[in-house]
């Protein structure tokens, strides 16, 4: 239970409260990941990486954006086994600690033109170390709370999965609010508010309560030695197919949400004929960012429909239809986006944007649920990070080299709609080869997902 905190959030349930607590974090690290590839994309080439070459500078900037990525297993190693080790809520605490330094500090960085090549090398620095951090961030906010949730498990633990629309709706107002001045200091104010929110959510979480099944295996001394092996020695298979599970959400989430709207269009836009400014929900804005609330409303309201079809019809057909609907949407989607048809564009925003969190939305019960609690903390951080590091890190860098210079963009377009088709396929046929957890009772240590 919080202690010394306002009344209010004293009256919420404990479920409640840790599901809030989980949200806030997960929020921060949604809203960093959207804010550094908007910053990554629109002004760290010029910044941090000047060249004489358009691609190269592109390539660097983005490649350090990945790095934090690929930091994500070391991450979930770390706070996997401090999870698994002393509790959920000390992991879930020190790794938002490691996220706010590190958005702190970048939005404090000195550019290339101030301190030379030290500015860049202290942001693949800073980015390794935030990916630290989120390494250990989702499997554990989605343990902790499927831990204290004993019914409508993916209906509750899905409302941790909107912090990524939400962040999404963060970032983009970021762009927003800082239109014109968003390469020079707005980048900077953004990741600055978020590294305070992050300290915030740290402490409030470390004052938060543990969950009943990992204090019952602490109060039984059947805690791991070393969780971060021995999961990998008694579930190897499924931290592979979870792995592939989730990639179709990535590509889905990144191309339509970042690479087309802030890349893409502001390449080939004008030759298509679209506005560089809408008016959206009464406010005249740019087209970039009317296209993210769009595709983070769509999210909004998929990630609980999807949670709720994970409670009643399985985790598995929750996810299957959504990797489902990711492909059978990548070709309309980016036929969509190449008509110049202003109104049928945002209609295939939104689409894409509620099959991206279809499948998304069941992970954070079905993950834990796929583990004993003595390694669980572990087990679903790493179903999620090696993910990261290969299909959101690795990916992306490939995507920008294969779409080559802005003049082949249009050509290129095929291969935007190959990923991510291609994903949602591949996605797809993992689930297939995962077991069925609907049901599982946590405390009761059965969870299993081999075949």
């Amino acid at each position: 239970m919080l202690k010394n905190s306002h009344p209010y959030f004293l009256l919420m349930s404990s479920i409640s409260r840790v599901a809030l607590l989980g949200l806030i974090g997960t929020i921060v690290e949604w809203y960093d990941y959207y804010l550094f590839i908007y910053a990554a994309l629109l002004a760290f080439p010029t910044l941090f990486f000047p060249s004489k070459s358009y691609l190269i500078s592109m390539l660097a900037s983005v490649s350090s954006y990945a790095i934090a990525f690929f930091a994500r297993p070391l991450g979930a190693t770390v706070f996997g086994h401090i999870g698994d080790r002393l509790g959920r809520r000390h992991a879930l605490s020190f790794d938002l600690v490691l996220v706010g330094i590190a958005m702190v500090s970048v939005g404090l960085m000195p550019t290339y033109a101030t301190i030379g090549i030290i500015a860049p090398v202290a942001i693949f620095a800073f980015r390794f170390l935030q990916g630290l951090g989120v390494g250990g961030e989702w499997g554990g906010v989605a343990t902790w709370v499927s831990e204290h949730a004993t019914s409508k498990r993916a209906l509750i633990t899905s409302l941790i999965e909107i912090a990524s629309p939400i962040g999404f709706i963060g970032a983009a107002t970021v762009l927003l609010a800082f239109s014109k001045d968003f390469v020079t200091i707005g980048w900077r104010i953004g990741f600055l508010v978020g590294g305070s929110v992050a300290f915030l959510g740290a402490f409030l979480r470390y004052l938060a309560t543990e969950s009943l099944p990992f204090e019952k295996i602490k109060s039984e001394g059947k805690i791991s030695k070393v969780p971060s092996l021995e999961v990998f020695k008694y579930a190897w298979k499924p931290i592979i197919l979870l792995m592939l599970a989730i990639g179709g959400v990535f590509m889905a989430v990144y191309i339509p949400a970042t690479v087309m709207p802030s890349l893409y269009l502001k390449v080939v836009g004008k030759s298509l004929g679209y506005p560089a400014y809408i008016n959206f929900l009464g406010l005249q804005m740019p087209i970039t960012s009317a296209l993210i609330y769009v595709f983070a409303i769509a999210g909004l309201i998929s990630t609980p429909i999807f949670g709720y079809l994970g409670d009643k019809l399985g985790r598995k057909a929750s996810l299957i239809l959504g990797d489902i609907l990711i492909a059978a949407f990548a070709y309309p989607y980016v036929y969509g986006f190449l008509s110049g048809n202003l109104g049928l564009l945002f209609i295939m925003q939104f689409l894409i944007g509620f099959a991206a969190y279809g499948p998304y939305a069941s992970m954070a019960a079905f993950y834990p649920e796929s583990f004993p609690t003595k390694y669980r903390y572990s087990g679903a951080s790493y179903g999620m990070q090696l993910a990261a590091a290969v299909e959101g890190g690795l990916m992306p860098i490939l995507l920008v080299g294969l779409l080559g210079l802005p003049s082949q963009y249009l050509a290129n377009s095929w291969i935007v709609t190959t990923f991510l088709a291609l994903w949602g396929i591949i996605s797809a046929l993992a689930t297939l080869g995962l077991k069925e957890t609907k049901g599982t009772q946590l405390v009761e240590e059965k969870a299993t997902i081999t075949r």
